[in-house]
């Protein structure tokens, strides 16, 4: 649906968007923007009467619950836990309503659970990979890392490259992690197996299969929380910005869960609902899809993964790949969304991480009324010296990194001061 995000609210641990809902167009069945006068696909005026931009957060209000989000310290990851019942799930539960407009750091489970990649992959490990071409042709391959870039010339090198058809050809084959995915020497305990994926599965042309070895299955949530801060889940190096044509292996400094895809057909499908859905079935066959956002005038979308590993093995395989209708899709990373709303629900997202993470390392969290009347903002207190300290002061955010300000008064004792 085309919703307008109005902003993010909810307690700490439990922020929500909230949307203002579109209107269909009656003869397209387009949905659009509230705010528009004008159908957007076929232009049509909008019907008189149909005034659903007054549509506000009370129609769609979270009603009370006790769901918050939670900081996993061995996987790094977000899941919920019911304070009520002990319940907890990686799903994010449906009281809780839609999960923050964009996410930060960390990503927010949707209704697909996470376990089904866990348990497929399970599956697929009780067999033996297999192999996906016979060989690889020597005028169609070359090794990973050769396409050094000139910086003098502003080109790439390598007799294998050319910059004119680079990325312009469609993919000849595909990943097909139902068939193809499956144990390999990586996955034998103590082997001398790489810790890596296969990048050449992920294109859906590795000739070794069950002797290749890397991994031949897609990342898990265990995966992504073992993953290097320095390097991909395929084991290339990531640097600290991305770069200019945002392909590659992407940046340690900025980390991205998002993709752009680009040299999309609108005109093949009903309308922009059905496009998206397509999105998210193919590119969700390689990992938690979080979020779509498609933008049929321009021919592009955008598609948020829960997990960053995810992210990285899906723009490897659907790169040059089509969705159904010939296609050539141009996949790469994303910047950050410069919508303000979009902005503020990354600094509640990452205010919100901070504060999980502290209670991850058992810190205490407590709701007080500090400053002006009507202030409910949480303080954070160290359980060591019960010192309080404004949230806002105490939380040290610097990517993952992050830590409350430690008490060292006791090692520096006030020396006595002699009065005359």
């Amino acid at each position: 649906m085309a919703e307008r995000p109005l902003g993010t609210y909810g307690p700490v641990g439990a922020a929500t968007t909230i949307y203002a809902a579109a209107w269909i167009c009656p003869d397209c069945k387009q949905s659009n923007f509230p705010d528009r006068a004008a159908c957007r696909r076929c232009k049509a005026r909008k019907p008189a009467g149909l005034d659903v931009a007054a549509e506000t957060a009370n129609q769609r209000q979270v009603g009370e619950h006790s769901w918050r989000e939670v900081l996993d310290p061995a996987t790094q990851q977000m899941y919920y836990f019911d304070a009520e019942t002990n319940e907890t799930s990686w799903d994010r539960p449906g009281v809780m309503g839609p999960a923050p407009y964009a996410t930060g750091w960390f990503g927010r489970g949707t209704n697909e659970s996470t376990d089904r990649y866990t348990s497929q992959n399970e599956e697929h490990l009780k067999r033996p990979a297999r192999k996906q071409k016979e060989f690889i042709e020597a005028g169609k391959s070359s090794r990973e890392g050769d396409q050094g870039y000139n910086i003098w010339y502003g080109k790439h090198r390598g007799e294998n490259w050319n910059e004119a058809d680079r990325g312009q050809e469609p993919a000849e084959n595909r990943c097909a992690v139902a068939t193809d995915a499956g144990a390999t020497q990586a996955d034998k305990p103590g082997g001398s197996g790489h810790r890596f994926f296969c990048i050449q599965f992920a294109r859906g042309k590795c000739a070794r299969g069950a002797k290749c070895t890397w991994f031949h299955r897609i990342p898990t949530v265990a995966d992504d929380g073992r993953a290097e801060q320095m390097h991909d889940c395929f084991g290339r190096e990531r640097h600290k910005t991305h770069k200019d044509d945002m392909s590659g292996a992407g940046s340690y400094e900025s980390p991205s869960r998002t993709l752009y895809v680009g040299r999309l057909r609108p005109d093949k499908y009903k309308n922009d609902d059905e496009l998206k859905e397509a999105l998210k079935t193919q590119f969700g066959e390689f990992g938690q899809v979080e979020a779509v956002r498609v933008i049929g005038a321009k021919n592009i979308a955008f598609v948020r993964y829960r997990f960053r590993s995810s992210a990285e093995f899906g723009m490897t395989a659907m790169a040059n790949q089509a969705l159904g209708h010939e296609e050539v899709l141009n996949v790469k990373w994303a910047h950050d969304d410069p919508d303000p709303a979009a902005q503020e629900a990354i600094r509640r997202a990452d205010a919100d991480a901070a504060v999980a993470a502290l209670r991850a390392r058992g810190l205490e969290i407590q709701d007080g009324t500090k400053g002006q009347e009507g202030d409910q903002s949480e303080d954070i207190v160290n359980p060591v010296s019960g010192y309080d300290m404004p949230a806002a002061k105490r939380l040290k955010v610097a990517g993952q990194d992050v830590g409350a300000y430690p008490e060292t008064d006791g090692q520096y004792p006030k020396e006595e001061v002699a009065v005359e």
